[in-house]
């Protein structure tokens, strides 16, 4: 082979090599979500790592790295060696995951969700809706702008149930109202009030119980 052809055929290999490498990270990324009543302080372990600490009700850790593929995941109680969940995760390069801890400690489980950082439309944010009230079995979800009233509205997500997580809604940005009522009907279990979303965020509203009521978050899924 000429001397020319074989540096040319290098650098093409070396460049598609390079091209490879940039189209995968070969890091996923894992957060706690705490969303148990009646654990107030949590700690992430990843492979055997602890990664997060201090994860309190209502609230979650950042994302933490993790190297693409199967990944052990395990949460205790803060000052605990033993873990109230104990899973495996298989994410792929580049993915985001969160991982729920539900239920009061009696009746612990755990739901893996999938996290959609791909961008919105233009002018648009993403919303995605989560029932983590083990108090709130099943519920319908109306996402409208601020001030509208719900009893001349059909419902965005009908019958979300506990545990469960809706698909994400791409909206105008703007002040939008969230509310969670049994379902087929107007009774307000969760009313956000008003929540400016602005164009390009990510964001995940969680329905959580208070202390004989229910209450709310919402997460920076992105921005």
């Amino acid at each position: 082979m000429p001397r020319a052809m074989h540096v040319i055929l290098l650098a093409g290999l070396a460049l598609m090599l390079l091209s490879l490498g940039c189209g995968s990270s070969g890091t996923a990324n894992i957060r706690l979500v705490n969303a148990s009543p009646d654990e107030s302080n949590l700690t992430l372990r990843l492979n055997g790592t602890d990664v997060a600490t201090g994860i309190g009700y209502g609230t979650a850790s950042p994302y933490e790295s993790v190297s693409s593929g199967s990944d052990h995941v395990q949460v205790e109680p803060s000052g605990s060696t033993s873990s109230i969940i104990d899973i495996t995760t298989d994410a792929g390069p580049g993915a985001y995951i969160s991982v729920l801890s539900l239920n009061y400690s009696y009746s612990l489980s755990n739901v893996v969700l999938k996290d959609d950082h791909s961008a919105p439309a233009s002018g648009n944010f993403k919303l995605r809706v989560v029932n983590a009230s083990p108090s709130l079995s099943v519920q319908d979800v109306y996402i409208q702008p601020a001030g509208t009233n719900i009893r001349t509205s059909s419902p965005t997500f009908s019958r979300l149930a506990f545990g469960t997580a809706s698909s994400y809604s791409s909206l105008p940005a703007g002040n939008y109202e969230i509310f969670f009522t049994p379902p087929g009907q107007k009774v307000v279990n969760v009313d956000t009030g008003p929540v400016a979303l602005s164009a390009g965020q990510i964001r995940t509203i969680m329905a959580l119980n208070a202390s004989q009521t229910y209450t709310w978050i919402i997460l920076a899924d992105l921005n």
